[in-house]
C-alpha cells in the first residue's frame, strides 16, 4: 500500500514489518512535524520493524527542525518497535550533517541498526534479504503509485 501526507509517501508492507517512505516537495515546519507524526503513527499501528527512509532528496531541513526531532520526535520514537533503518544519504551536505546529527542524539535513546545507502534499490534489498520476488514487487508498485497521482492514498494508511 502506498500512501502520502502532503509531501511524504509512505509505503507499508506488513508482510516484511516494512515502512518505506520518501519526502517528494515542498517543507514548511507544520508540514515536516506532522509528516513525522504520521511515521510515529504508520509504525506503531503496523507494528513496523524495518525502516526504508529516503532523505536523499528532502528540502533544507532547518536548526528548529532538527531540535524538534532530536528533543521531541526521537523519545516518541524509542518505544517503537523499528530495529533496522536503511537511510538513502542525502545528496545536500546540510542534511547529510543534520542527519548524522540526529542520529548521534538518537544513538543514545534507540536501538536500531542504522545502515547508511547512496540509492533505494540496494538499500531495499538489505532490508529484504532472500525475498527478491517481493522486493521486485514492493518496488514496481511504488513506480507505479508515483506515475500515477491517483494510486496513492492521500491522508491515511
Amino acid at each position: 500500500m502506498v500512501c502520502a501526507f502532503d509531501s511524504l509517501f509512505l509505503q507499508i508492507e506488513p508482510s516484511l514489518e516494512l515502512l518505506r517512505w520518501d519526502w517528494q516537495g515542498p517543507m514548511s515546519r507544520p508540514v515536516f512535524e506532522r509528516a513525522f507524526e504520521q511515521l510515529l503513527v504508520c509504525s506503531d499501528k503496523y507494528r513496523v520493524r524495518k525502516w526504508l527512509a529516503d532523505v536523499s532528496r528532502i528540502p533544507l531541513v532547518g536548526t528548529d527542525e532538527q531540535a524538534w526531532l532530536s528533543e521531541i520526535w526521537l523519545p516518541r520514537f524509542m518505544p517503537l518497535q523499528v530495529r533496522t533503518v536503511a537511510l538513502v544519504l542525502p545528496v545536500s551536505l546540510h542534511n547529510q550533517l543534520v542527519v548524522e546529527s540526529v542520529l548521534a542524539d538518537g544513538r543514545r535513546q534507540v536501538r536500531a541498526d542504522v545502515q547508511f545507502f547512496s540509492d533505494v534499490h540496494s538499500a531495499l534489498d538489505w532490508l529484504t534479504i532472500s525475498a527478491d520476488a517481493l522486493m521486485l514487487q514492493l518496488e514496481q508498485e511504488w513506480q507505479e503509485a508515483m506515475r500515477k497521482p491517483g494510486a496513492v492514498r492521500q491522508g491515511r494508511c
